[in-house]
């Protein structure tokens, strides 16, 4: 389901990308937007943004086009496999899933934020800038656990991190008895740690990938 659900990200940025109007050049007129929309930075790692620019990329990560895609793909793929199977099928049931997937992110990006701004930590996802298939997907990975800071350093992400255990432990005081536990709710941060892992691949790939498709 991650993966998928990655691929339907992927696929979605990729239609919105192409309809974009090209310059003379024939690169896209807004040649920010995928970057913007990945919330992607880099290679080269740049200064930490102001509180106005920090908030912009909040909102983003919280309502913009990519969660609402993402959640609402997540919740046909849950609605397909029929999970939460207490919540059963129609539309009621989807409802109910995207609901609580946008709640979850929801939760999540603003324990994120919160933490970041406090322990000045910038949890967004920066480029490699390096070449190679396994190198450049490696430094995707281990950036789900890592942050950079004003100084150039990059460290363990505490902010990102509680972000996921806080949304995992408050999502399952309202879902079905299935989710609640600790035992369930430590499987649920590592789903969620494996879904960024994954989106975290499509973020250092997609650019170029659809780079090079429009030469």
């Amino acid at each position: 389901m991650i993966y998928i659900k990655s691929a339907v990200l992927a696929l979605s940025l990729s239609n919105f990308l192409y309809g974009q109007t090209a310059n003379v050049r024939g690169e896209p007129a807004h040649a920010g937007i995928l970057d913007k929309a990945l919330d992607l930075v880099g290679p080269v790692p740049a200064a930490s943004p102001p509180h106005k620019e920090r908030f912009g990329e909040f909102v983003r990560s919280t309502i913009g086009p990519v969660p609402l895609m993402g959640e609402a793909a997540g919740a046909a793929i849950e609605q397909w496999m029929n999970t939460p199977k207490e919540w059963g099928q129609g539309w009621d049931a989807f409802a109910k899933r995207f609901g609580s997937n946008l709640a979850y992110n929801g939760i999540r990006q603003t324990i994120t934020y919160g933490g970041s701004l406090m322990l000045d930590e910038d949890s967004r996802y920066f480029a490699s800038g390096r070449t190679g298939f396994w190198p450049r997907t490696r430094h995707a990975l281990v950036s789900t656990f890592t942050a950079r800071h004003t100084d150039g350093r990059v460290s363990f992400s505490y902010s990102s991190t509680a972000g996921v255990i806080g949304a995992s432990a408050i999502s399952s005081t309202w879902g079905p008895e299935a989710w609640k536990g600790p035992g369930q709710i430590a499987k649920n941060a590592g789903i969620s740690f494996a879904s960024t892992a994954a989106f975290n691949v499509v973020r250092e790939f997609l650019p170029n990938i659809l780079r090079h498709a429009r030469k």
